[in-house]
Formats: C-alpha cells, sequence, structure tokens
C-alpha cells in the first residue's frame, strides 16, 4: 500500500488561519478593554473578533451562520459588507493582473 501525501481541506494556508487567531485575538481584548472602559465600545470588537474566528474554525462559521439565518436584518447588513468587500478584493486583483510584470 502507497502512503498519498495528505492534503488540506479546502481553505486557508497556515499563514493567514494564524494571522486570522492573531487577528481575532486582538479585537477580543480590545472588546475586554472595552467592557472596563466606558467610553469604549466593545460590540464591534467582539463582532469582528467572531468574523475572524469564522473564518478558522468551522463550527463557529456554523453558529454564525445559524444566527444570521434567525436574523435577517442583521443578515441583509453582512451580506451588504461581505459583497462589498469582494467588490473591493476583485478589482485589487484586476489591477495586479493588468499592471505589467
Amino acid at each position: 500500500m502507497v502512503d498519498m501525501p495528505r492534503t488540506r481541506a479546502r481553505g486557508l494556508k497556515p499563514t493567514g488561519r494564524t494571522r486570522n487567531l492573531i487577528w481575532a485575538a486582538v479585537f477580543f481584548v480590545l472588546g475586554v478593554i472595552g467592557v472596563l472602559i466606558p467610553v469604549m465600545p466593545q460590540i464591534p470588537f467582539f463582532i469582528m473578533s467572531v468574523l475572524f474566528l469564522s473564518l478558522v474554525f468551522p463550527s463557529v462559521r456554523r453558529r454564525l451562520r445559524r444566527f444570521l439565518h434567525r436574523h435577517p436584518k442583521i443578515a441583509h447588513a453582512f451580506k451588504t459588507w461581505k459583497d462589498r468587500r469582494r467588490k473591493k478584493r476583485r478589482a485589487r486583483i484586476h489591477r495586479e493582473k493588468a499592471r505589467p510584470a
């Protein structure tokens, strides 16, 4: 029997995964600081932390999808934000391809 090299499931590179975990931790810490300091908002930081965690962990992604399914107004805002981000990324890729090497 021949050992086949194990391929990684579709997803992020290890460096992207680490980067997303670091961003999630940074936003979580900022959210905790926001809880301790009344003038600093905490909710946006906790939301960003969950979004970055959903990029790394499938279980968090499933829970986020379930939450968005139950709350359509928030789901619409999230979809709008995601579509806008996707357009920016595609435009950046198009500019990079158009640039001479």
